[in-house]
């Protein structure tokens, strides 16, 4: 098996681009991405035949729903340019889901979905369903202290929908002794019956016959939007698995997600220059599953519970766009997100746009480092709030990773998170070395993000890549230089983002082959490659 290289315009080096084995007579057959893979995990001789097995599953998933999704690349188009501008951020968050995480090699595999449940329950069709209750004892229920007195039916059903489970309640005596819970319908069938037969059993979870409201998944499928309340999320458990991680939802990532929020909240308040670029997501409403031993790392916790997201109302003339979305053109040619923002701007080129957004993303991000924070700013858990078409504001959201320096938050005069931690030695919330805070700026941010949408536009034909990354560059040094911040704390970042002649990238495969089990973090690990924003020989 022999490997051909090709130029990554990105990196500015060479890479594998593909493998090939050379025949007998001399010629070159290629090999699909299933037989390479093959080849690959066989030559590899401490992988176990489960690991191995697992992967190639992972694969064949995603290149079958690879096909999937690109027969919805019409509709999805279609629906950009016919969908109401008020109707509009479901389409942003369906085109977020079909374009998925870029970096990760089986992006489109949903572990456990066949094609009619991706059809029915995933985003990039966009089809409505409504969502099924149970009601569990208030004993084995634990609560967010902003869900203290309210109970998730008064944020998620209108005043007729929760007089109908609260009718169901009475009939069969629950009123008083539990509380009722929203559960993705797919996960109720088949995850909730394997978990807690016991609790059905004895009566300590009742499911409910009762169901709504309508409901469709956004980019991250577990959390759903309510079509009466876009600007209101759920964020619910829901076992299958993608990006090599179960998607459910732990009780330690909604703690962690509070005081991940509190730091964000506390840095508004006093740094100018983080207050005028972000806005948080309210997630401080929760509940989920407690079992009696008290044990909050206890895996059943992470199979039932909801979360309650709040998203900022802007004017009539504001959007929330997934950063991701600016990647996304499903038909070639310029992303929709970005081609519709410039039709309300007629006067602004691309270039301008791409500075505005650019700026207000590198802007954030430094400042946020030279405080001694960084959030995950990856193109799911951040929006772009765009007013008449120009980017003004960042809205985060899923406050459960925000990675911390602690001599640094110190130094800022901001408390350190108290983050329930279940493994300190692979723990990555709190760091001890400002590169390594800087790494997750540089993998997440630029180069799945920020490089996505270099690249989308770059294949559009109306932005070269050398240009846009040159834009990156400029923009990146002089919000370093503009920082309020020390001298030696510019030249650190300078040297990290621009100087150095390589940086983290994130490894996935590698990390993926050595778990063992799928658990609630996906598996990566940190190589270094070469510095995008270095001008190379080819560039100058």
């Amino acid at each position: 098996m022999s490997a051909s290289l090709a130029w990554d315009a990105w990196r500015n080096e060479r890479r594998v681009m593909e493998l090939f084995e050379v025949m007998p007579e001399g010629s070159r057959r290629s090999l699909d991405e299933r037989t390479a893979l093959w080849r690959v995990l066989a030559a590899l001789p401490d992988l176990d035949v489960a690991t191995l097995d697992r992967t190639m599953r992972q694969l064949d998933e995603s290149v079958r729903n690879s096909a999937l999704f690109e027969g919805a690349a019409d509709l999805l188009e279609d629906d950009c340019e016919r969908t109401l501008e008020h109707k509009k951020r479901m389409i942003w968050e369906r085109l977020a889901a079909w374009r998925d995480r870029p970096f990760h090699p089986f992006a489109r595999g949903r572990g456990g979905w066949a094609k009619d449940e991706i059809e029915n329950y995933g985003a990039e069709f966009g089809r409505f369903f409504a969502l099924r209750w149970c009601a569990v004892s208030r004993e084995r229920l634990l609560m967010s202290p902003a869900m203290a007195e309210k109970e998730p039916i008064e944020f998620i059903l209108s005043p007729f929908q929760a007089n109908s489970i609260d009718d169901e309640m009475e009939q069969r005596g629950l009123a008083e002794t539990h509380v009722a819970i929203p559960v993705h319908p797919w996960h109720l069938e088949t995850a909730v019956p394997r978990e807690f037969g016991p609790e059905l059993a004895s009566g300590e979870i009742v499911i409910f016959d009762f169901a709504g409201p309508l409901v469709c998944a956004t980019s991250s499928l577990r959390t759903v939007a309510i079509s009466s309340n876009p600007h209101r999320h759920i964020k619910l458990p829901l076992d299958i698995s993608t990006l090599g991680v179960r998607r459910l939802m732990s009780a330690q990532s909604l703690h962690n997600g509070l005081t991940g929020a509190a730091l964000l909240e506390e840095a508004c308040s006093r740094r100018p220059g983080v207050a005028a670029r972000v806005q948080i997501a309210d997630e401080t409403r929760f509940c989920t599953f407690h079992e009696s031993s008290g044990d909050i790392f206890a895996p059943r916790n992470a199979f039932l519970g909801c979360a309650i997201r709040e998203f900022p109302i802007g004017g009539e003339d504001v959007v929330l766009v997934p950063l991701a979305t600016f990647a996304v053109a499903p038909r070639a040619g310029l992303p929709p997100a970005i081609s519709l923002s410039l039709k309300k701007r007629p006067r602004t080129g691309i270039e301008t746009f791409l500075e505005e957004l650019f700026r207000l993303l590198i802007g954030f991000a430094m400042d946020a480092l030279h405080c001694g924070f960084i959030p995950e700013m990856h193109g799911q858990n951040v929006l772009i709030e765009l007013a008449r078409g120009r980017p003004v504001k960042i809205v985060l959201r899923d406050h459960d990773t925000v990675r911390c320096l602690p001599e640094w938050l110190g130094r800022a005069g901001l408390q350190t998170p108290a983050y329930l931690i279940k493994d300190p030695r692979r723990a990555t919330m709190l760091l001890d070395c400002p590169e390594s805070l800087f790494a997750y700026a540089q993998t997440l941010l630029f180069d799945v993000a920020l490089r996505s949408i270099c690249e989308a536009i770059d294949r559009s034909g109306h932005f070269g890549l050398r240009d846009s990354k040159a834009l990156l560059r400029h923009v990146t040094a002089s919000e370093i230089e503009k920082l309020d911040a020390p001298p030696e704390t510019r030249d650190r970042l300078r040297t990290a983002f621009l100087d150095s002649r390589d940086w983290p990238f994130k490894q996935m495969l590698t990390p993926l082959l050595a778990t063992p089990h799928l658990g609630l973090g996906m598996p990566s690990a940190l190589g270094r490659a070469a510095n995008p924003l270095m001008v190379s020989g080819q560039e100058q």
